[in-house]
């Protein structure tokens, strides 16, 4: 099992391979201090986008829009990142516009047990949605 840094650096990695597989410049920020990982650029519009590496857990990808480390939490805001890119290792990256959502998100890779559809968010809908990043 891969450690968290190896596992960031791995989604890191894949979701600049598929930008650039679809067309985007991608520029990667100096240092450790920043709230975004990447920054993709198509056309004029730049994008900061914050990786997240998520192992499905039954069903579902825990998405949590913050960052800790053994010194401080950092909760990413709409001021600081446009976009968090999940990156599950079955190789599936969702984008994620973080002008949505608040806190936190499930992404259901399954439907539920109980066929809930209200307050259900299904992965699919931000499933290598590059769209999002053009706009």
């Amino acid at each position: 099992m891969a450690i968290t840094k190896q596992k960031g650096d791995i989604a890191e990695a894949f979701i600049t391979y598929l930008l650039k597989q679809n067309g985007f410049n991608v520029l990667i920020p100096w240092g450790e201090d920043n709230r975004y990982d990447l920054v993709s650029e198509k056309n004029g519009v730049f994008k900061r986008i914050q990786v997240k590496y998520i192992t499905p857990n039954n069903g579902a990808l825990e998405v949590v829009f913050r960052s800790s480390n053994n010194y401080n939490i950092i909760h990413y805001s709409s001021k600081d990142v446009d976009i968090i890119a999940v990156y599950s290792p079955e190789g599936k990256v969702y984008f994620i516009p973080l002008d949505n959502i608040k806190k936190c998100c499930k992404l259901r890779l399954l439907p539920t047990k109980n066929n809930q559809k209200k307050y259900v968010i299904m992965a699919s809908k931000y499933e290598s949605r590059f769209d999002l990043l053009e706009k």
